[in-house]
């Protein structure tokens, strides 16, 4: 009998919603005029309150706000998607969907009152999932993965409160490792390896706070030993030893905070500022986010 009674309520919701819906006054987009943020018809003074339409196009406004269903189009690296999602008093709430235009899922968003949270979900045309993010309140916080076309795994990493956190790990194709290391507030903290297409190591070394910190080992492309380096505070500091294929020494060099030294410790060339590769690396992956990418083109249509 309850369950009777659920099913009743629901479908005289749906017809009390249904007629409201058809009710709503319906013109086209191309009437469309804004107005401090405000939506009126053209040649119109009051706020316009209904729906509109255009090719592909669906909106809709209360006072001149939008407030339910929105459909459209944008642009993204030269391509066309379409989106879909709805506003509550001119904020975006619930769940967001981004199409191809054959109708295939792009990416699957979720708001919280303007605010991206949940995990939010990318696919490739093909339907194979491309990878998540998660976020709360608005920033990234949990589990980060990609993948390739061809489902396998290129990226895992974990954020808090919006900074990596924890290990990081990116492979090359089929999954072979190509780096593995460790974050902490956002900065690389601990030991780092990076790897070849080959699965051989190129090098291995630690960073503390962005910075690297003790020896430091380069190989040769056959995995041998090429170099080792000392660094203290991100400089080199210590003796640089340099390896050929044999494994014999063919150079030693002394530097004192970056700067390099003769045998009399004078200074025989200066430090230079030195941009660390693999930290600008993942500062260049954090700025190529997709949820920004996505929530910036929402949030500036009109």
């Amino acid at each position: 009998m309850k369950k009777e009674w659920v099913i009743s309520c629901s479908i005289v919701y749906m017809i009390l919603f249904n007629l409201s819906f058809s009710n709503l006054r319906k013109e086209s987009v191309d009437k469309k005029s804004i107005k401090n943020q405000i939506v009126y018809l053209q040649n119109e003074q009051k706020p316009f309150t209904g729906q509109l339409f255009g090719l592909g196009i669906k909106e809709q406004y209360e006072t001149g706000v939008k407030n339910g269903f929105f459909q459209g189009f944008f642009y993204d690296g030269g391509k066309k998607y379409i989106y879909e999602g709805n506003y509550i008093n001119g904020i975006k709430h619930g769940t967001w969907t981004l199409k191809y235009l054959n109708g295939e899922i792009r990416a699957a968003l979720k708001y919280n009152y303007d605010k991206p949270y949940g995990q939010w979900t990318y696919f490739f045309e093909s339907k194979n999932i491309e990878g998540y993010e998660s976020l709360e309140d608005g920033i990234l916080h949990g589990k980060l993965v990609r993948y390739s076309e061809t489902g396998d795994l290129i990226i895992r990493t974990n954020y808090l409160n919006g900074l990596l956190d924890g290990e990081t790990t990116f492979f090359h194709k089929k999954e072979i490792l190509e780096t593995l290391t460790n974050f902490k507030y956002g900065k690389i903290d601990g030991s780092i390896k990076i790897f070849s297409s080959d699965g051989l190591q190129i090098l291995e070394g630690n960073y503390k706070n962005d910075k690297r910190e003790g020896v430091w080992k380069f190989f040769y492309k056959t995995g041998d030993l090429k170099t080792l380096v000392n660094y203290k505070n991100g400089l080199k500091d210590g003796e640089v030893i340099i390896y050929d294929k044999a494994g014999l020494i063919v150079q030693k060099i002394k530097f004192i905070k970056g700067n390099e030294i003769d045998s009399d410790g004078k200074v025989t060339n200066k430090n230079s500022e030195f941009k660390d590769p693999i930290v600008d690396r993942f500062k260049k992956f954090n700025r190529n986010l997709k949820y920004e990418v996505y929530d910036k083109i929402l949030s500036e249509m009109e």
